[in-house]
């Protein structure tokens, strides 16, 4: 390939692992680095290492990575084989098997040298191309000038830190919506998209908060996760000594009575819920610290996003996802027998628990209770106001109109779809084309070589009807409409 080609389609790939990848047009935004590898290369395999790091070190600043697995003989194209290197290797990117070479046909790579790099820009043009052992050294020269380029000159999602386009009202990697028309400039997550700059380094210093003791009750021991509002800690209880999560609400927000507003109904929306699948919530408070302006305690859950395993997986087994979406439904039906509306159910929102001793079969806790309503709230929140991920947005909330339990059922049908077909049930290069298929198009049938039991994937799509009227009316009508319990 010559420099400034495009960036060639990925339709030639005959399978997927990990996760499906988006084509060369949503590629577009942020500089991704393509390399073809082989299972039988121990040049190759030696330098995956080399792109994970690389990948971990450049995710902050907008760096995709795809892998395309190009077999040079039968035995390579064993999907089993090359799905048990992935794991091994603990590759987390999406891998294309390019078992008819197509794609190394499309990207001119005729001799099938591995590893091979393709850099392409943020507008998908290839800015450099190298093989061999050290070819990936050669393409780090260039993604540093390429990154010092963009550094600064464009806005990033506060949530996922992808590249937006000025005018998005969706980050268009994560989903996280950023403002809506009537709101922007007052919205606390546009105002970060046009006021921060891009990071030049991730900072190591230690966290100030860790090891200060909050309320004297609960000592920070260690920084686990971060969100556009808050920063997750792991803690231990003081009195007690037992482990649990500590969210605190980022100081920026100290002054912002809506971001308070929510925080608070986030706590009381899981506490209510009160069920061994939803997230325990043991406290909620507010300080006079400028650093804690607010925090929640719950429990210190050991568990592994749903996003992740999918990831890693695809998709699962009938019986798998079947007891998954089992212990789903029952947490967010005990949700809506509280009257609380979760409104942003998805695969990042649900913690898989591994069996333990007491335990034969994955449990879930159901996360992140930030959009979620109590139905007898006044004023909980405009009745026009967009929120959710919009891979698994009911048609009504699509359209800002007034939610209930039915909403959360379309989202959990999408789910189900996704864990049992690997693939969401409506996709499109912009947010605005998913939002037209949640309102206009029927979701593809499932594949009949799933083996999907017909009471399963008709329970789906009537949890997927267009009209709320027409699906089960909660998380638990669902199970039972499903035959879960």
């Amino acid at each position: 390939m010559k420099v400034d080609s495009p960036m060639p389609s990925f339709d030639g790939a005959a399978q997927w692992l990990n996760q499906a990848t988006p084509n060369a047009s949503q590629a577009r935004g942020r500089p991704t680095l393509v390399h073809f590898w082989s299972i039988n290369s121990e040049v190759s395999q030696a330098n995956l290492s080399h792109v994970a790091e690389l990948r971990d070190q450049r995710k902050r600043e907008g760096l995709r990575v795809i892998a395309v697995h190009v077999p040079n003989s039968q035995a390579e194209s064993d999907t089993r084989a090359v799905r048990d290197a992935i794991a091994s290797l603990k590759m987390t990117e999406p891998c294309a098997l390019d078992n008819e070479h197509k794609l190394r046909n499309a990207f001119l790579n005729e001799q099938g040298a591995v590893p091979a790099y393709y850099l392409f820009d943020n507008e998908s043009r290839l800015r450099s191309f190298s093989t061999g052992q050290n070819g990936l050294m050669i393409i780090e020269d260039e993604l540093d000038q390429m990154l010092s380029d963009l550094r600064g000159r464009r806005p990033f999602c506060p949530e996922c830190e992808f590249f937006l386009n000025e005018e998005a009202l969706y980050c268009s990697d994560c989903g996280l919506p950023l403002a809506l028309p009537s709101s922007r400039g007052s919205h606390p997550y546009y105002e970060k998209h046009h006021s921060a700059s891009l990071p030049t380094v991730r900072l190591v210093n230690p966290d100030p908060l860790i090891g200060q003791i909050i309320e004297g009750r609960y000592e920070l021991t260690d920084r686990v996760g971060e969100g556009g509002m808050s920063f997750v800690y792991r803690a231990r209880r003081v009195h007690i000594g037992d482990e649990v999560a500590v969210k605190i609400l980022l100081r920026k927000f100290a002054n912002d009575g809506a971001a308070l507003a929510r925080f608070r109904r986030e706590a009381r929306a899981a506490a209510i819920s009160h069920h061994p699948n939803v997230i325990t919530i043991y406290d909620f408070g507010r300080t006079s610290d400028e650093e804690v302006p607010a925090f929640i305690v719950m429990e210190f859950v050991k568990g592994t996003p749903l996003r992740d395993l999918l990831k890693s997986e695809n998709h699962f087994p009938v019986e798998r996802a079947r007891r998954l979406m089992r212990v789903i439904c029952a947490g967010v039906g005990a949700a809506h027998r509280k009257k609380v509306v979760h409104r942003d159910l998805k695969p990042e929102n649900i913690l898989v628990v591994a069996p333990d001793d007491d335990s034969e079969f994955e449990s879930v806790r159901v996360v992140d209770f930030g959009f979620a309503k109590l139905v007898t709230d006044v004023g909980a929140g405009p009745a026009d106001a967009v929120v959710g991920t919009p891979f698994y947005m009911s048609p009504e909330q699509c359209l800002g109109q007034a939610l209930d339990a039915r909403s959360d059922v379309y989202s959990l049908g999408a789910m189900f779809y996704e864990m049992l077909s690997g693939r969401r049930p409506f996709t499109s290069e912009k947010v605005s084309g998913i939002i037209n298929k949640h309102l206009y198009e029927e979701p593809s049938p499932l594949p009949p070589s799933l083996a999907i039991p017909r009471r399963i994937s008709a329970g789906i799509m009537q949890a997927l009807a267009k009209d709320p009227r027409d699906r089960p009316q909660t998380a638990t009508d669902l199970a039972r409409q499903l035959q879960l319990i």
